[in-house]
C-alpha cells in the first residue's frame, strides 16, 4: 500500500495525472458540448411535441364548446316557439336535452312575471340524472337567478356569452360553466336568458383522457418515468376550471401551487398571461416538481388550457445518452492512464534512481555514489550537476559553519550592548517614591537589538531636568550617538539651569566632532517644583503634548530651532510657560506619531490628541501604557520600523 501511494506521488505519478487531466478535460468538453448540443436538441423537439398536444386537445376542446354553442342558438330558436305555456317550455328543453347527450342540462330564467300563474320567479330546468332526464322549477327566493351573473350579463349584452364557473346546488347540483342566449318573445321583447350547462367535470374527463395518452407514450420512451404529465384549465381569474384532482376545481387558485420560494413577480406575470389569454411557455417549480408548462388560451371562452411536463421528462432521452458518452469518456481515460503510467514510469525511472542518491547526500552522506546515465540529456546533465554538487558541499558546509559561529557571537555582542544602552536609561518607577508633587514614567522600545532614541531626567536644588531625544538612524552608530549624547546632557546640567545654554554647548560639542553626519533631535526642560515655572528648549524634536489639570489637551508651542549637531554656532532660544497642578506633560518620539499601519497609514498627531483625550487618567503610567495600546492596535501587527519612547510627567 505505501509502495503504490509512493509510485503514485513520484514524478512520473504526477506526470501521469496530469497528461490524464489534460485529456480528461478536453474529453470533457467534447462529451459536454455534445451532451448540451443533444439535450436541447431533443428538448426542443419535446417541446414541440407539447406544443402541438396543447393546440390539437385546444383545438378538440374548442370544438366541443363550440357544438355547444351551436346547440344553445338552435335550441332558442325552439324555445321562442314554445312560449305559451310552462308545460310547452318543459317540453321543448327535454327534446333538446334528449338530442344533446353531452350537455349537462338547460334552463331558461324568465323574466320576473312572465308567466303571471308562475310568480316572480320562474326557472324551469331539466338535466341528466342516473340515466333519465328530470324536470323541475328551481327558481325561487332562495335561488334568485335574477342576479346571477350569467343571467344579468345576458340581459346587459342581449348576446351570447359564457359564464363564470359556479356550483349549482338546485338545478344539476354540480359544478358548472353555462353558455347562455337571450330569449325573445314573438315580439321581439326579452322573454328570459337560457342557459346550456356543461360539466366542470366532463372538462377534467377530456383532459385526463389526453394525459393518459401523453402518459402511456412517455412511458414507451422511458420504463421508469411516472405518470406525471397533465393539463389543467383556469378560468378568468386563475381559478381551477379542470385539474386531474377534481377537488380543486372551482376552490383552489392556479397561482397557490407555484414555488413561493421563486420570484413571486414572475409568478404573478406568468398567470396573469395566462389570464390575458397569451401563447407562452416556462419552466418553474409546480407543487414542489420543476416543470415545464405550456399554455394556449381557450378561444370565446376567456379560459386558459395548460399541459405541465417535468423538467427530467423533457430532458430524460437527452441526460439518458449523456451518460453513454460518459461512459464511454470513463473506459477510454482508463486505458489511456495505463498507458500514459507505463511509458512515463519507463522514462523517467533513471531520476527515481537520482533522487535516492540525492536524498542520501542530503543526509550528510557526501560519498554516496551517482547513478550511471546512459543518456547525455537533460537528465544526463541534472546527474553531472549533482556530482559537481556533492563536491562543493562539504566546503560550503564549512564555510557556513564558520559565518553562524560569527553570527552568534555578533548577536551576543548587541545583547550586550543592548544591556548597557538601557542601563543608561532611568528604569526605576516611580523615581522618587517619597515626593508627593511629582510623578514620572518612561518607556524605550527600540526597533532593533538598539536603538537611538533617549530620555532623561534628576532632580536637583529642587528642579527637575528632564529631555527626551531621537537620534538620526537606527541600529549601532545611533545607539552610539545617543550614548555619548545621554553622558554629556548629564554632565552639562549638573551645573547649568537654563535649557538652551544646555542644548547650545551640547551642539557645538557634537557639530564640531560631527564626521558621520549624524544629528540629534532633542527637548530639554527645566521645571521649578515649588513655583511650577517650566523652562524649555526644543532643537527640532516634536512638540510634547500638554494636559491640563481640567482635562484640555493641546500641543506646547515651541520654536524651530535646528537639530543638534548641524550648525556649531546655532543661538537656541528658550520658551516658558507655568504649568498649574494636576496638569501633564507627555513627551515622545517620532515613532509614535510615524508609527504605519499595513495601509502605510501614519498613527499621526491628531490621533495622539484623540488618543489622550479618552484617557480617564493622567497618571503617567496610565498615559504611557494606553498610548502604547493604541499605537499596537492601529499598526495591526505591521513590523516596527522606529524605535518608540515616551516619557509622561504629572506635576501635582
Amino acid at each position: 500500500m505505501a509502495n503504490a501511494k509512493q509510485r503514485w506521488s513520484s514524478f512520473s505519478g504526477r506526470l501521469t495525472r496530469r497528461i490524464v487531466l489534460i485529456v480528461l478535460v478536453v474529453m470533457l468538453f467534447v462529451a459536454t458540448l455534445i451532451s448540451f448540443l443533444i439535450i436541447v436538441g431533443m428538448g426542443s423537439q419535446m417541446e414541440e411535441h407539447y406544443q402541438g398536444t396543447v393546440e390539437f386537445t385546444n383545438e378538440k376542446l374548442a370544438s366541443l364548446l363550440s357544438s355547444v354553442e351551436i346547440s344553445a342558438n338552435n335550441n332558442v330558436d325552439e324555445l321562442q316557439q314554445n312560449l305559451d305555456s310552462p308545460e310547452s317550455v318543459f317540453e321543448a328543453m327535454t327534446r333538446e336535452l334528449q338530442l344533446n347527450p353531452h350537455v349537462t342540462g338547460f334552463g331558461l330564467g324568465f323574466i320576473p312575471n312572465f308567466f303571471p300563474s308562475q310568480g316572480t320567479y320562474f326557472e324551469p330546468y331539466v338535466n341528466h340524472e342516473d340515466g333519465r332526464i328530470v324536470r323541475k322549477q328551481i327558481g325561487g327566493p332562495d335561488h334568485d337567478y335574477l342576479l346571477a351573473e350569467w343571467y344579468v350579463k345576458t340581459v346587459e349584452k342581449d348576446t351570447g356569452h359564457w359564464s363564470d364557473p359556479y356550483i349549482d346546488n338546485e338545478g344539476a347540483q354540480d359544478m358548472l360553466c353555462t353558455y347562455a342566449l337571450p330569449v325573445k318573445d314573438r315580439e321581439g321583447n326579452l322573454a328570459g336568458v337560457f342557459g346550456t350547462d356543461i360539466s366542470l367535470g366532463w372538462l377534467s374527463d377530456q383532459l385526463k383522457e389526453n394525459d393518459r395518452k401523453e402518459n402511456a407514450r412517455a412511458r414507451r420512451s422511458n420504463s421508469e418515468a411516472d405518470e406525471k404529465v397533465y393539463s389543467f384549465i383556469i378560468g378568468r381569474y386563475g381559478e381551477y376550471l379542470a385539474h386531474p384532482d377534481r377537488e380543486r376545481v372551482l376552490i383552489d387558485h392556479f397561482y397557490r401551487h407555484l414555488d413561493r420560494g421563486a420570484d413571486s413577480t414572475r409568478n404573478r406575470q406568468l398567470v396573469q398571461s395566462m389570464i390575458n389569454g397569451e401563447h407562452g411557455s416556462a419552466d418553474l417549480v409546480i407543487d414542489g416538481t420543476l416543470s415545464h408548462i405550456i399554455y394556449a388560451p381557450l378561444e370565446r371562452t376567456g379560459w386558459s388550457m395548460a399541459i405541465v411536463v417535468p423538467s427530467a421528462l423533457l430532458f430524460m432521452p437527452g441526460i439518458v445518452v449523456g451518460m453513454v458518452i460518459l461512459f464511454v469518456l470513463l473506459v477510454g481515460l482508463l486505458v489511456v492512464s495505463l498507458m500514459c503510467r507505463h511509458i512515463i514510469r519507463k522514462v523517467t525511472r533513471p531520476l527515481t534512481y537520482l533522487a535516492q542518491s540525492a536524498g542520501e547526500v542530503a543526509k550528510g552522506h557526501f560519498d554516496t555514489p551517482l547513478p550511471s546515465i546512459r543518456y547525455n540529456d537533460e537528465i544526463g546533465q541534472l546527474r553531472d550537476s549533482f556530482a559537481n554538487m556533492q563536491l562543493s558541499l562539504d566546503q560550503y558546509i564549512q564555510q557556513l559553519t564558520s559565518a553562524t559561529a560569527q553570527r552568534a557571537a555578533m548577536e551576543n555582542e548587541l545583547n550586550i550592548a543592548r544591556d548597557i544602552q538601557m542601563s543608561m536609561l532611568p528604569k526605576t518607577f516611580p523615581p522618587y517614591p517619597e515626593r508627593r508633587d511629582l510623578d514620572i514614567y518612561g518607556q524605550l522600545t527600540p526597533a532593533k537589538a538598539v536603538g537611538g532614541d533617549l530620555y532623561d531626567f534628576h532632580i536637583r536644588d529642587e528642579k527637575l531636568f528632564f529631555c527626551i531625544g531621537d537620534v538620526s538612524g537606527k541600529g549601532v552608530p545611533a545607539s552610539l550617538v545617543m550614548a555619548v549624547t545621554s553622558a554629556q546632557l548629564r554632565t552639562m546640567s549638573s551645573g547649568e539651569a537654563h535649557p538652551q545654554r544646555i542644548v547650545g554647548a551640547l551642539n557645538r560639542s557634537e557639530a564640531t566632532h560631527n564626521e558621520s553626519m549624524m544629528f540629534v533631535t532633542l527637548f530639554v526642560g527645566v521645571l521649578d517644583l515649588k513655583t511650577g515655572r517650566l523652562q524649555y528648549c526644543n532643537a527640532g524634536h516634536n512638540a510634547p503634548v500638554l494636559i491640563s489639570k481640567d482635562r484640555q489637551v493641546g500641543f506646547l508651542p515651541v520654536d524651530a530651532n535646528l537639530p543638534v549637531g548641524v550648525v556649531a554656532e546655532w543661538s537656541y532660544t528658550v520658551q516658558e510657560i507655568t504649568l498649574e497642578p494636576g496638569s501633564a506633560l507627555l513627551l515622545y518620539t517620532d515613532g509614535l506619531s510615524e508609527a504605519e499601519n499595513p495601509e502605510r497609514a501614519q498613527f499621526g498627531e491628531d490621533r495622539i490628541l484623540e488618543t489622550l483625550r479618552r484617557i480617564p487618567s493622567t497618571e503617567p503610567p496610565v498615559l504611557v501604557s494606553s498610548m502604547t495600546d493604541a499605537v499596537h492596535k492601529f499598526v495591526n501587527g505591521a513590523e516596527q520600523s522606529d524605535d518608540l519612547t515616551m516619557l509622561a510627567i504629572r506635576y501635582q
